[in-house]
């Protein structure tokens, strides 16, 4: 369930984690950045050439020794490599109101450094030499309804050591009503892999599914869904649910991501 969000601007002497600016505008976001309950997630996609990804790497680290040096940060967010050299930031946010003042505080980290921020800052843009397309943004909005809580401690996108990224355009209700029953099964048989699910609101227009464990080798023993539905509901009834749901989606791609916390902004 979302939660009004109110986006405070006041004036400060001070940036986030107490980094010295000029006095001025600035902006109090109010969602911690990695809220797994947020509503919304503002996720950037880096596509990197895999022979200069060491090259965007280091400048992501000299970059952090600078935030971090100075005691504040660029508000980018949570990094995941998805398999090959793309890598996803994962911002939490609550209002499209906080979302612009999001940007705003990103475009002002110069300034919350300081005099050597303009210059810190086209060090780190050298990385950009590994980019490829697709390069762009996007927002995503969380689907509560299809998401799955295994036993255990619950896991996120921020938290979990392994997750398996399934992007789809679902072109039908029947998905929904096929996952219903699914999410029963699962249920019934405790399968221990969590699952959030989000909608690319602006951008793909596509469900993105995280399925979310431990590590990897945790999610092989766990097996596939559909053979944890079929523990419960029978082999036949299985099938025919997860067939439903294949025919109600088109465009699917299935990827392995793992997280990448040492990239990621300070909170």
């Amino acid at each position: 369930m979302s939660r009004r969000v109110v986006v405070v601007l006041v004036l400060c002497l001070s940036a986030p984690l107490g980094a010295a600016v000029p006095a001025g505008p600035c902006v109090s976001l109010t969602t911690a950045p990695y809220a797994a309950s947020a509503t919304f997630r503002a996720v950037h996609i880096d596509t990197l050439d895999p022979k200069l990804e060491a090259i965007f790497e280091d400048a992501r680290r000299g970059w952090l020794q600078v935030l971090n040096a100075h005691h504040t940060t660029d508000g980018r967010g949570f990094f995941l490599q998805r398999s090959g050299s793309t890598f996803l930031t994962l911002r939490s946010f609550n209002s499209f109101a906080e979302y612009d003042a999001l940007r705003a505080f990103r475009a002002s980290v110069a300034e919350r450094i300081g005099p050597d921020g303009e210059k810190a800052g086209a060090q780190y843009d050298r990385g950009d030499v590994a980019l490829l397309a697709p390069h762009n943004s996007e927002v995503w909005t969380r689907l509560e309804a299809l998401d799955y809580r295994g036993p255990g401690p619950e896991l996120s996108e921020y938290t979990a050591g392994y997750l398996q990224m399934v992007v789809e355009q679902v072109s039908s209700e029947a998905y929904q009503e096929a996952w219903k029953q699914i999410h029963a099964a699962l249920a019934a048989a405790h399968y221990p892999i969590g699952r959030k699910t989000f909608f690319s609101s602006l951008g793909s227009g596509k469900y993105v599914t995280f399925w979310l464990a431990t590590s990897p080798a945790a999610f092989r023993e766990a097996g596939s869904p559909e053979q944890a539905a079929a523990r419960s509901l029978g082999a036949e009834k299985a099938a025919a649910l997860f067939a439903t749901v294949r025919a109600a989606r088109s465009e699917v791609s299935v990827a392995d991501v793992v997280p990448r916390p040492e990239l990621a902004s300070p909170p």
